[in-house]
Formats: C-alpha cells, sequence, structure tokens
C-alpha cells in the first residue's frame, strides 16, 4: 500500500515538477505600474525578448516625444482583427499627418503562439506585434483588459490619455482624433 501511495504521489506531482514550458517566464517579474512598465514581451517575428520599458520608452529630447498607441488583442477576437485591419489600412495616411507610435499585444495563451505568428506574418502589420506571454499587461492596465480589443493612447509624457473599449467601424476616427489633438 506505501508503494502505491508514493507511486501515485510521483504521478500527480512529477509533470509540474519536470516539465519544461519555454513559454512562461522562470523569474517573477516586479511590474511597474507606471508607464512604460516593465513586462517581457515576445517579439513575433524572432521570438526574442524585449521589455516594454525599452520598447515603450519616452525619448528624453522633448522633440521626438509623441503619443503611444496600444492596441491589446487576442487571436480568437474577431473584432480585434477587424480594428487592427483597420488600424493597417489607415496607418501609413495617418503617420504623414500626426507622430505617434502604435504597437499591438497580443495577450493569448502559449497555446496560441503559433496562430499569433502566422496573424501577423499573413496580416503585415505596419506597425510593431508583441506577445505578453505572462499576460503581466492585465495587472497595470485599467479594467484588467476585460473584454477585448482594447486601445490605450499615452501622451508625451506617458500620462493615461485615452482609452477604448471594443471596436466598430467608425472608432478609428475618434482614435485618431485623439493622436492629433495629443500632438
Amino acid at each position: 500500500m506505501k508503494n502505491c501511495l508514493i507511486a501515485a504521489f510521483f504521478i500527480l506531482f512529477a509533470g509540474p515538477v519536470f516539465s519544461q514550458n519555454i513559454f512562461y517566464s522562470q523569474v517573477k517579474t516586479q511590474v511597474d505600474t507606471v508607464f512604460p512598465f516593465n513586462i517581457p514581451m515576445l517579439d513575433i517575428d524572432s521570438t526574442k525578448e524585449s521589455n516594454s520599458k525599452e520598447v515603450l520608452a519616452i525619448p528624453k529630447k522633448e522633440q521626438e516625444k509623441s503619443p503611444t498607441v496600444i492596441a491589446f488583442w487576442l487571436t480568437t477576437c474577431r473584432p480585434c482583427h477587424v480594428e487592427l485591419s483597420i488600424y493597417t489600412a489607415n496607418y501609413e495616411e495617418w503617420k504623414k499627418q500626426a507622430n505617434f507610435n502604435m504597437y499591438a499585444v497580443s495577450i493569448d495563451f502559449p497555446h496560441n503562439f503559433r496562430k499569433i505568428a502566422e496573424i501577423v506574418r499573413n496580416k503585415h502589420f505596419p506597425f510593431p506585434v508583441y506577445w505578453d506571454r505572462d499576460r503581466l499587461f492585465r495587472s497595470v492596465m485599467p479594467g484588467e483588459l476585460n473584454g477585448l480589443p482594447q486601445v490605450f493612447i499615452f501622451d508625451k509624457n506617458g500620462q493615461l490619455a485615452y482609452r477604448h473599449k471594443g471596436f466598430r467601424p467608425g472608432d478609428e476616427l475618434e482614435l485618431f482624433a485623439k493622436i492629433k489633438e495629443l500632438q
């Protein structure tokens, strides 16, 4: 009986102890709650790890500062795909009219990583796309990113200036008006 209990214990707990998941970081990150935060992200094109503090950093020189747009999405979210497609279609024209930075951040679970990369390759987004593999943005964004898509604009000084949840065609006009207002 004792051997059976030991075997059962080993079977129940051996998987988590001996498994290795390349997607979840082994070191717990102390998340900074002030923009640009301190969140590890994977670059979808190269799977190179970046940090939001470096990627989203506000330039030191005043003339280089600009608003930062972050669009959060999931592979399974239809409105997210529509939103990013509309941003893609307008991006080039918007950049001619306003100075801003735009990023798309997926908060998908690890089993969807290949799907994220496939979508990014097929859609040819003109802005950088990252994956929040540890889903840490939920701990710093208002509303914990409950309900997607969600888009946020941080002004030149890193203050939250705009937030929108959900997407309907026409919402991009409101977003771009806010970007221009923050110039």
